[in-house]
């Protein structure tokens, strides 16, 4: 008999969450009568809200637990942390799934008290000392495939790696509204530019995002999202646009967010949240990388063009340009940006492969490569 109750860590970001719903599926289809609860933290929560395959989502403020610890509210941090535990105790789990791969993950995962932890390999802080099981990963795969590797210790392999996120009606009411508003309808098209990531090395400059901005179709809406912190690079872009544009920064939630996302016929942006969240909705996109990796973040499903840029300094994953020129971002110039954003609004009636994606430029399988 397989266990019945499940215990899934993954405490964010928004990206990573989004990336760990396809194992949830597999796991749900594969053990329909599994009772499977989600340890999630509060800002990435959303995302779960209408999951169908999880059965129930426990939000835990690991963000107000830091952010007390950081205060030196020691006291507070501590009674955050013993009412998760004596919550999850209570559920009487038989195996925690850690998709997180942290010393606080691992922390979680045995406060628990499942008694089988089956975790990631190469995890970092220490995690593996509280597992049972280290699901072997391939290194330098796909994100969702190493999330989805977690579940081979259960017998459980393959999966498809679409993610899941789901829209409710008054987040997509609100979005219908809040185009209407601004003299958007159902029928107008709209690209949607997201300017700013977590990284500064992941960010597309302002002034190539108004460069975009200014040389797209009169016809097609254009807007810009992003969350409030956001505002100081959205303003770099709004300053040096002349042509009308729909501004959403900082005024919408995350659904909100996923609901004007959805009904984009195209979004251009760089490694972040909304970008997994237009994945996960099925919206075309065009993603620029330069500091992260596409093989292993970048899309896996649906209609998307990848372009990287040039320099043997590319995929580096740091927060901080070692060069201090951030030529990566710099070399991926507007023009090929408008072209690749150009075919796919034009192909999004057919089929699209697989996007390629190879040294500085990205393609479609069977069309003609950009120079």
């Amino acid at each position: 008999m397989a266990p019945k109750r499940y215990l899934l860590i993954r405490l964010s970001s928004i990206g990573d969450v989004l990336h760990c719903t396809p194992a949830l599926r597999a796991l749900r289809q594969t053990i329909p009568e599994a009772h499977i609860t989600w340890v999630v933290g509060e800002v990435a929560a959303p995302l779960l809200k209408n999951n169908p395959f999880v059965d129930e989502v426990y939000i835990w403020p690991r963000e107000r637990w830091e952010a007390s610890i950081k205060a030196g509210r020691l006291h507070e941090a501590w009674a955050l942390w013993q009412k998760l535990s004596r919550d999850l105790k209570n559920y009487s789990f038989d195996i925690a799934l850690d998709v997180h791969g942290l010393l606080l993950s691992g922390l979680i995962a045995k406060a628990s008290g499942a008694p089988r932890i089956i975790g990631m390999a190469h995890t970092r802080e220490l995690n593996s000392w509280f597992m049972t099981d280290i699901a072997p990963a391939r290194p330098g795969s796909h994100v969702i495939e190493r999330y989805l590797s977690v579940l081979r210790p259960l017998g459980i392999t393959g999966g498809s790696t679409a993610m899941t996120l789901v829209v409710d009606e008054e987040s997509r009411s609100f979005a219908e509204e809040f185009l209407r508003s601004r003299s958007i309808f159902p029928t107008q098209p709209i690209v949607t530019l997201i300017p700013a990531t977590s990284w500064i090395t992941k960010n597309w400059p302002p002034e190539y995002f108004a460069a975009l901005a200014n040389s797209l179709d009169p016809s097609l809406g254009l807007m810009l999202c992003g969350s409030q912190g956001d505002r100081a690079i959205a303003d770099a872009v709004m300053n040096k646009v002349t042509r009308p544009v729909i501004d959403a920064v900082g005024q919408t939630n995350l659904l909100q967010t996923a609901a004007l996302l959805s009904r984009s016929k195209a979004v251009v942006t760089g490694d972040t949240g909304s970008l997994h969240m237009a994945v996960a909705l099925g919206v075309p996109t065009v993603s620029l990388f330069g500091a992260s990796d596409p093989a292993r973040f970048g899309p896996l499903t649906g209609s998307h063009i990848v372009l990287t840029g040039t320099g043997d300094c590319r995929s580096c994953f740091k927060a901080a340009c070692r060069r201090g020129d951030h030529r990566c971002m710099h070399s991926i110039t507007p023009r090929r940006v408008l072209e690749a954003l150009r075919r796919l609004v034009a192909e999004q009636k057919k089929t699209l492969p697989q996007p390629i994606i190879s040294k500085g430029i990205s393609y479609l399988a069977g069309g003609t490569r950009e120079s």
